[in-house]
């Protein structure tokens, strides 16, 4: 146990590192890499009947790429996928929940779906969360997935000592009390990834107070390493796929 503890953590330093590395020319700055906010994905087309769309949110220094295991699962499926993107520095956790709303409004009105599903990673859940708590997707949402979203704080985030999404994702903040009182609106299904050897957003604290929410516990994998599991993939594809 020891033994795979430490080749979990050596792979997420590694992806740690690989991130830092292409950081400063992601990070900085409020703008995303396109300038509707939303990437269209390779594979993405016209939602079939019934058939709702998925919007994946990267966390904290994240791009596009990072989502390339799960996309692919997903659109082997035949759901439609697409990424927003966006750089943490210089705007704030409720700034990009208006461009994520944004987002939810142009992926429905180019799919002509009634709703569409959310998966974020990381800081990406917490903006989902904040999007929500907003009202303004009433109705627009059907399942939301996170994967190791720093809801009750991150002890990383004390490490970056500047920034309101950096603050914002410090424990007990004021962002992460309201989104803690905010409700899960009725018809929305929630469920929570947590993974057992994550460093970055630790025990439970991907856990969000909602009693509605399903937390899912995933062993032997770290927070990045989630993105790259197949046992969380199959789990995500298998959720979404069943809902349409």
């Amino acid at each position: 146990m020891i033994g795979r503890a430490a080749m979990v953590q050596a792979t997420e330093l590694a992806l740690m590192t690989a991130l830092a590395a292409g950081a400063p020319g992601r990070l900085i700055g409020g703008g995303s890499d396109s300038e509707s906010g939303v990437l269209r994905s390779a594979n993405a087309h016209t939602a079939q009947a019934g058939v709702r769309p998925v919007l994946l949110v990267h966390g904290f220094g994240g791009t596009k790429s990072s989502w390339s295991v799960i996309a692919r699962a997903l659109s082997a499926r035949g759901l439609t996928v697409d990424t927003i993107t966006y750089k943490p520095f210089g705007t704030s956790v409720e700034q990009l929940a208006d461009r994520l709303i944004a987002a939810v409004t142009r992926i429905l009105s180019q799919t002509g779906a009634d709703k569409v599903h959310l998966v974020g990673h990381s800081l990406g859940g917490v903006v989902i969360a904040q999007a929500i708590a907003s009202g303004r997707l009433a109705g627009q949402i059907d399942t939301v997935v996170t994967l190791g979203s720093p809801f009750r704080g991150s002890p990383w985030a004390t490490l970056l000592p500047f920034g309101a999404v950096a603050r914002a994702l410090r424990e007990g903040s004021p962002q992460l009390r309201r989104l803690a009182s905010a409700p899960v609106p009725d018809g929305v299904r929630w469920l929570a990834f947590t993974a057992t050897l994550d460093m970055i957003v630790p025990g439970l604290r991907s856990v969000p107070a909602h009693t509605q929410v399903e937390t899912i516990t995933v062993g032997g994998v770290g927070h990045f390493g989630m993105l790259l599991s197949w046992q969380v993939v199959g789990r995500v594809v298998a959720a979404l796929h069943a809902h349409g």
